[in-house]
């Protein structure tokens, strides 16, 4: 059944003395003007897609595949760990390198001192 814009205006004209302008004008921005009836449905795209098309359109099952907060919040605590397992190596090597560096510049002078 399509809405007419004597009905529509009408029931503007009822929401604003019943709501106020402002809540009116909002609710009436998510209400299609020529009503649902212009909506595509599942039979439209059946008709009108190709196999190939229809193929394509994600299904319920498609949707359940996607990852959770759980799944996001247990692969970053995963990422974490790694991270800092990555800096701790890092930081070791580096620090063990300036040692070995430090201990190959410093034997020469001291041996010269103690000599």
């Amino acid at each position: 059944m399509a809405i007419d814009e004597i009905e529509r205006n009408a029931l503007v004209n009822t929401l604003i003395t019943t709501l106020g302008e402002d809540p009116a004008a909002t609710l009436m921005k998510t209400v299609w003007p020529q009503g649902t009836d212009n909506l595509a449905t599942k039979d439209d795209l059946r008709k009108f897609a190709t196999k190939d098309d229809l193929h394509n359109l994600a299904t319920k099952d498609d949707l359940r595949k996607f990852a959770t907060k759980d799944d996001l919040r247990a692969l970053e605590e995963r990422m974490r760990a790694y991270v800092d397992s990555a800096i701790a190596r890092q930081t070791r090597t580096i620090m063990l390198t300036m040692a070995g560096f430090m201990t190959a510049l410093m034997a020469p002078l001291y041996a010269g001192l103690l000599a």
